[in-house]
């Protein structure tokens, strides 16, 4: 283990700063002689841990709680630091919840505990962490801090495109010999593509079938009836007539999306559907929403649209409360997560999923189609790839 004076000549901390944990902390299937950047530097806040009332401190002075609050969440987070520095992630942990419980939003804590979740093995403790620290963190250097962690994770997971991005986000924000040397011989572009293993759009030659796939708009009282004819499978597809367009799923023109709830967990499904031609159906995952337990609903507004031999399935995934934090006091708690955009391209006559893109919100990415070509742009992004409907793979 590096000794003070070494980790702080590694991470570049100033004199009386804690060194940031390096990724000799972290377990060895992500261990590395760079820092572990996306753990939060040593320096103290800035700003005190938000009060109950609201009022940002630098607009009165601070109330004995208030002060009291703020040295508790320094002690707490010199006690973590330690901690981690010296491997001993469980204490390291329980620190920084002591910090947390005097400011339960703060993104350097959030960080931190993940990077110490990260050193004991506990990776989705770890990602949510990561998530919630990133959707709460202002500060550019700290978001990178916090991506090359997440991307040490998903090395750790056995995800090389996903830490790819990861690394590629932290380079965006602030670029370091760290992200460099992860990045090495790979592209910089902060945006994941996968041209492989992508699920692939299902086939559907009939109402019926759909009806089996996507269920009926809406659940009607009694057991369910047997459907054996197009019309009366159309019919509990779409609904009643009488119901209001938009109330009704095939409503105006296609693609249609159908979300299946399933009530007991406040969760949805949500699929794509583009008709074919004579009959039959195409049907894209457009990904899920909400989830257990019900108040942590990750929100997913998903559309579809077609260009040329293309299908298109664009999502937006809203992360917004959706990171579970446990049950304090039997309270279900939520926190925000990392929102992003999704866009998949599929072969309109195989179904075949090409190529699938994935980027997050804020990020100055730009995806579009021109000339048969997807091109990727901005974010340190220069990609561009020639869609083929039918062809075997993107080129």
């Amino acid at each position: 283990m590096l000794g003070l004076a070494a980790a702080c000549a590694v991470a570049g901390c100033r004199r009386g700063e804690a060194p940031r944990p390096t990724a000799d902390g972290a377990p060895p299937a992500a261990a590395s002689s760079a820092p572990a950047v996306a753990s939060a530097s040593g320096a103290a806040p800035s700003a005190a841990p938000a009060s109950p009332s609201g009022v940002a401190p630098s607009a009165r002075p601070l109330t004995e709680k208030e002060k009291q609050a703020v040295a508790a969440y320094k002690a707490a987070m010199a006690r973590g630091r330690l901690a981690t520095r010296e491997r001993g992630y469980h204490a390291a942990i329980q620190a920084f919840n002591d910090a947390l419980a005097a400011a339960p939003t703060d993104a350097r804590a959030l960080a931190e505990r993940g990077f110490a979740h990260l050193g004991d093995g506990d990776s989705d403790a770890a990602e949510g962490d990561f998530t919630a620290a990133l959707a709460g963190a202002g500060d550019p250097e700290l978001r990178s801090q916090i991506w090359f962690n997440l991307g040490l994770l998903r090395d750790k997971a056995g995800d090389p495109e996903a830490a790819r991005v990861a690394y590629a986000n932290a380079h965006v924000l602030r670029p370091s010999p760290a992200t460099r040397g992860k990045l090495a011989g790979r592209s910089m572009c902060a945006v994941e593509i996968r041209k492989a293993g992508v699920e692939g759009a299902v086939l559907v030659p009939s109402w019926i079938d759909l009806l089996a796939l996507v269920g009926p708009a809406e659940e009607e009282p009694g057991p369910p009836r047997e459907v054996t004819s197009e019309a009366a499978a159309r019919a509990r597809v779409c609904g009643p007539e009488g119901r209001s367009v938009s109330e009704r799923p095939c409503a105006g023109d296609p693609p249609w999306i159908f979300p299946r709830e399933y009530a007991t967990y406040t969760y949805f499904h949500n699929h794509v559907v583009f008709p074919r031609k004579p009959a039959g159906f195409v049907v894209a995952d457009g990904g899920h929403s909400g989830g257990w337990p019900a108040r942590c609903q990750g929100i997913r507004s998903v559309n579809g649209s077609t260009d040329g031999g293309l299908l298109v399935v664009d999502g937006f995934f809203s992360g917004a409360g959706a990171v579970f934090d446990g049950e304090p006091n039997e309270e279900q708690r939520c926190r925000d997560g990392v929102s992003h955009h999704e866009r998949t391209f599929y072969d309109a006559r195989t179904g075949r999923a090409i190529v699938a893109l994935r980027w997050p919100e804020g990020s100055a990415v730009d995806v579009k189609v021109e000339g048969g070509h997807v091109v990727v742009s901005g974010a340190e992004c220069n990609e561009r790839f020639r869609l083929d409907a039918h062809a075997a793979h993107v080129r």
